[in-house]
């Protein structure tokens, strides 16, 4: 096959290919279902935050989280010090 060749396709049985759940969306209830122990949930989520880090781009999220990490990292060290100091 060339560069430029179109591409061929591709003869298939149709009984080859079987259905396939989509992530098990089929079984969730519609939207405007109460459910007691989501509600329980939403009361304790800040979902300002959520927002704010929806409005990011996933680059930008990938460097907080990257920021994070080496604030944790340095925090771990920071209590590792502090063990072998006063101990």
């Amino acid at each position: 096959m060339e560069l430029y060749d179109s591409p061929k396709r591709l003869e298939a049985d149709e009984s080859e290919f079987r259905e396939v759940s989509c992530c098990g969306l089929e079984e969730l209830p519609p939207p405007d279902v109460f459910d007691p122990v989501v509600a329980a949930y939403k009361k304790d989520v800040d979902r300002t935050l959520l927002i704010e880090n929806l409005k990011l781009t996933p680059a930008q999220r990938a460097e907080k989280l990257e920021s994070f990490m080496e604030m944790l990292m340095e925090l771990r060290e920071a209590t590792k010090s502090w063990r072998t100091w006063s101990g």
